[in-house]
């Protein structure tokens, strides 16, 4: 793709967040998606690698 292609591109991505459930909120799990106007900002998760998933 040239530097124009992406200056007319016509992508819209959409981004919902739900609210946190009792789970993860007793797990005191961090939200990784933040929402300031129309810019969305995600931060790195921290992964716990060999662990499998605790539920």
């Amino acid at each position: 793709m040239d530097e124009n292609s992406l200056n007319n591109s016509n992508v819209k991505v959409a981004v919902r967040v739900r609210p946190m459930n009792r789970r993860e909120k007793e797990l005191k799990t961090k939200c990784v998606v933040e929402m300031e106007g129309n810019q969305t900002i995600l931060y790195p998760a921290i992964s716990h690698l060999n662990k499998g998933d605790p539920r």
